[in-house]
């Protein structure tokens, strides 16, 4: 790491816990600290470490067998009931799972499987008590440069920290679609911390960790509220009902209202046929923003089957809000979208 790099992320850490005197009324902004490398060396030591310290007990080594092997990757507690959250690509077919907590194997369950994510959620009913579980944070609010630490196991240690910062958002990689916006981090990773936690500096869960690559240099992250809508769905109707909208999209020479997305063609037997036309211009979908086609992987995975949702779209210069209830989605549980981005990390 470079001493520019260690001396912005030191001002950030510190700064942020910086505190004027009661009554006080600063006269301008306040002024970065001034640090030599111990200082700020001793910073981000104490900052990751109390990070690392405080997930600790909710983080769990995943281990699952059958007749082609055994497989090993991470998870984690997402509730005091036992349930957590790895990659589905760590179960496999979820006949034998083991997750491994404060040096005590217990069993686990599979509940659901997602392909759109890769997520797989489990449930430990033996857990002798409370499970202690993550916070989670707000994805929304990272941006380029946002600190991470990715708590995981790698084979044969114990768990272990690595740290690093929020390199950009990607919809793609290698010319590979993800089904919804992934998180790049530069934070250098290994095999078996397939579905670690990313975790802000105050400790919440931000993302699970589902590919690395170019030789672990880095990381692909997806948003936790994207794994919030497996939990959620299964809850709701015992497995995940990704949504569909019934049209396709292309994009426009010049913006309108701020979009370049516009529907191309409307299935007729799609379940928004009555409301959409093509021609229209996406400019929301439920509380996502819309200004590029590529806004439509997020959109479109966002959506879940049977709910209403409504969609704004300028028509013929006016801009309407259009209800409709998404449909299921055709392609089922295996939709042409790879969930898993460029290189995974479970063998």
């Amino acid at each position: 790491m470079s001493r520019l790099t260690v001396f912005s992320l030191c001002a950030a850490l510190v700064g942020a816990v910086q505190v004027s005197p009661a009554g006080a009324n600063p006269a301008g902004p306040p002024q970065s600290p001034v640090l030599d490398g111990d200082t700020m060396g001793d910073a981000i030591e104490t900052t990751v470490g109390q990070v690392f310290r405080g997930s600790t007990d909710a983080v769990v080594r995943v281990e699952s067998g059958d007749e082609l092997g055994k497989v090993a990757g991470t998870g984690f507690f997402i509730d005091a009931t036992g349930h957590l959250y790895t990659l589905s690509s760590v179960v496999g077919d979820g006949l034998s799972i083991n997750v491994t907590h404060g040096g005590r194997s217990m069993s686990a369950r599979l509940l659901a499987k997602d392909p759109r994510s890769g997520i797989a959620l489990l449930k430990v009913d033996d857990a002798g008590g409370a499970t202690p579980y993550l916070a989670t944070g707000d994805c929304r609010a990272l941006h380029a440069a946002s600190p991470l630490v990715i708590v995981g196991f790698p084979f044969d240690h114990e768990v272990t920290p690595s740290f690093g910062v929020v390199g950009g958002f990607d919809r793609q990689s290698k010319g590979r679609f993800f089904t919804t916006t992934h998180i790049r981090a530069n934070i250098p990773v290994q095999r078996g911390q397939a579905g670690s936690p990313a975790l802000n500096l105050d400790g919440e869960v931000i993302g699970v960790l589902v590919s690395g690559f170019e030789e672990g240099s880095g990381c692909y992250v997806l948003p936790i509220r994207a794994a919030e809508k497996v939990r959620a769905d299964h809850a709701r109707f015992g497995e995940v009902r990704h949504g569909w909208a019934g049209v396709t999209v292309q994009e426009i020479p010049e913006p309108v209202q701020g979009s370049r997305m516009a529907i191309d063609m409307v299935d007729p037997s799609g379940p928004a046929a009555a409301q959409f036309r093509p021609g229209d211009v996406i400019l929301q979908v439920g509380d996502i923003a819309v200004r590029e086609p590529e806004d439509a992987l997020d959109a479109s995975f966002f959506l879940t089957a049977g709910d209403a949702v409504d969609v704004k779209v300028s028509r013929g210069g006016e801009v309407l809000t259009l209800p409709f209830v998404a449909g299921e989605h055709p392609a089922g549980r295996k939709p042409n979208f790879q969930a898993l981005g460029p290189g995974s990390l479970a063998p």
